[in-house]
């Protein structure tokens, strides 16, 4: 049995969804490591790509969209290239980081206005609150400043 192939070449990530479904069509509990697969090569999930892959996995589209509508950490836009997860947990509440995250989002509105902030809901820094993830990198005992600090970093480094 061939895996399924995308044979419309409208799809411009059709080659990468083709290599993704070569490793994972026939393994059993395929769907989440595909999805996976998918974003971690483009940083998010295109929607014009549910449908193949709902056919690829013989799923329903609806069925895929609910399972990346379900777990926050997958999404169907991409973002910017500064990815601001602020956590959102109790113990990062109870450090402040409401009030961080508004000072920040001031911030880069100022100076990055394309950058992408979203909430988590744990990161797993609780004792070290409050804690973000920029660009897929943890800080804990986050400060405007801080963050700012670890912004120009990652700028500075993709320049």
């Amino acid at each position: 049995m061939q895996p399924a192939t995308l044979h419309e070449p409208r799809h411009t990530h059709g080659q990468l969804l083709n290599q993704i479904l070569e490793e994972h069509q026939h393994k059993e509990g395929n769907l989440l490591p595909i999805l996976h697969a998918v974003q971690d090569q483009l940083g998010y999930i295109p929607e014009d790509l549910i449908a193949p892959i709902a056919q690829a996995i013989n799923r329903s589209s609806a069925e895929i969209f609910g399972v990346i509508s379900f777990y926050k950490h997958f999404r169907t836009q991409a973002c910017g290239d500064i990815h601001i997860e602020f956590c959102q947990a109790e113990a990062c509440q109870a450090r402040g980081s409401k009030k961080v995250e508004q000072e920040v989002k001031h911030l880069l509105n100022a100076h990055w206005p394309d950058a992408t902030v979203e909430p988590v809901y744990c990161l797993g820094l609780c004792a070290q609150g409050p804690a973000a993830m920029i660009n897929q990198q943890p800080l804990a005992r986050v400060t405007p400043s801080r963050i700012k600090a670890k912004i120009e970093g990652v700028v500075t480094c993709k320049a």
